[in-house]
């Protein structure tokens, strides 16, 4: 595979596995705290593990500080809406 296309797939991992362990925290244990700071925490993680990897392949400083950004936003991005949709969880567990 192509670095463009690593790229996307550790994108798209880092996005995934937080959110899908999030919501399934969220409703194992109905704490929207410690659901999120987990996550958080692996979110964080994870950008910075690929973060490092695409500044190690990139060569050239545009593509690197651009990719580096899209990895910072989606994090983010990852953030907000995965807090929302934990505590719309806990607002559905809690009636």
């Amino acid at each position: 595979m192509s670095n463009a296309v690593l790229y996307w797939v550790f994108l798209g991992i880092a996005f995934v596995i937080p959110f899908a362990i999030g919501v399934w925290l969220m409703r194992r244990t109905n704490r929207l705290g410690f659901s999120f700071w987990i996550t958080t925490a692996l979110n964080i993680v994870l950008t910075l593990a690929a973060a490092l990897w695409w500044k190690s392949v990139t060569p050239e400083g545009f593509y690197m500080m651009f990719g580096m950004a899209f990895y910072g936003v989606s994090a983010v991005n990852l953030m907000v809406i995965e807090f929302f949709a934990l505590f719309s969880i806990r607002k559905k567990l809690n009636p």
